[in-house]
């Protein structure tokens, strides 16, 4: 069985840190005995917003790290895994690997308290979830699409003439940058991505030895709130540019699942969630998705 290992990452400095941190957790629960890290550049990285949309979304972010897979450059991969299409590639294995990060948006913003003060203005994000969700608040608020690593946001903030960006507290906190939020938005309001807040890993099928290693050390209800989640969005047959949003979380043997479906424009929306034993999460899931699909959930994404 393989021990020393490599690990495949992009290259960017959140990316970076989070392949650290999910590095040294392997080691430190003695999942493998050596793990060096390859970084790279990936489509996703490079292309322009048109590029971007035009040729699958965030599914770019995987496809150089796939291929280090194939040609034997790396055993695994790290994900964030709201970045990780609904639907994995054929051949590929993924999995949750450590304990959820807070999911929630945040708003960064140098001239508001809170998005709730803007009644004109003009907020930052490339997400069409959160744009979405943006324009359901039924204010004059323009959206501008907005790329690129933390700091390049942070740096568009600073030099134009936006009153905010939203991101995800996860990343920010990753990189200890979380004193520069201005307001958490609630998970009720701005249902998160799926997977937001999880860091995942994904190998080749045929070594499903390394992945029966690392099932090992699982959080189980991470595991269990994340594949609800996904199980939800490949439901709604939305891709990586699609607007919605889902939430699981427990509490003992209880799972509460949020979904969130809208319109580009977000004049039109569905919020809805559903309640049951954590052992039925897949039954709960897809019967949301049905309660979603009979509400209209398909021609919203169409818009």
């Amino acid at each position: 069985m393989q021990d020393n290992i490599k690990l495949a990452t992009r290259e960017s400095p959140l990316a970076l840190r989070q392949a650290n941190i999910v590095k040294e957790y392997l080691l430190d629960n003695n999942v493998f005995n050596k793990i060096d890290i390859v970084a790279m550049s990936t489509s996703g990285d490079r292309a322009d917003n048109e590029t971007f949309k035009r040729n699958g979304g965030k599914g770019l972010f995987l496809k150089e790290l796939e291929n280090a897979l194939i040609e034997g450059k790396a055993h695994i991969a790290v994900h964030s895994m709201k970045d990780v299409p609904a639907r994995v590639n054929d051949g590929f294995l993924i999995s949750s690997i450590m304990e959820r990060e807070d999911p929630c948006d945040v708003f960064i913003s140098n001239s508001y308290k809170s998005i709730e003060e803007i009644s004109i203005g003009t907020i930052g994000s490339s997400s069409p979830r959160r744009q979405a969700m943006i324009k359901s608040l039924g204010k004059n608020i323009n959206v501008v699409e907005m790329r690129g690593n933390i700091n390049t946001r942070l740096k568009k903030l600073k030099n134009s003439n936006i009153d905010g960006i939203i991101l995800a507290k996860a990343g920010l906190r990753r990189m200890e940058m979380d004193s520069l939020i201005t307001q958490n938005l609630s998970v009720e309001s701005f249902v998160p991505s799926p997977g937001q807040g999880v860091l995942c890993i994904e190998c080749l099928s045929q070594h499903s030895e390394i992945m029966s290693k690392i099932k090992k050390i699982v959080h189980l209800n991470t595991e269990i709130c994340v594949s609800a989640e996904r199980i939800f969005a490949a439901q709604m047959d939305g891709d990586c540019m699609s607007p919605i949003g889902a939430h699981a979380t427990i509490q003992k043997d209880l799972i509460s699942i949020t979904g969130f479906v809208a319109t580009a424009d977000g004049t039109r929306y569905i919020r809805n969630k559903i309640e049951g034993n954590k052992n039925n999460y897949k039954d709960l899931s897809t019967k949301l998705s049905n309660l979603f699909i009979k509400m209209g959930s398909k021609g919203m994404l169409k818009c």
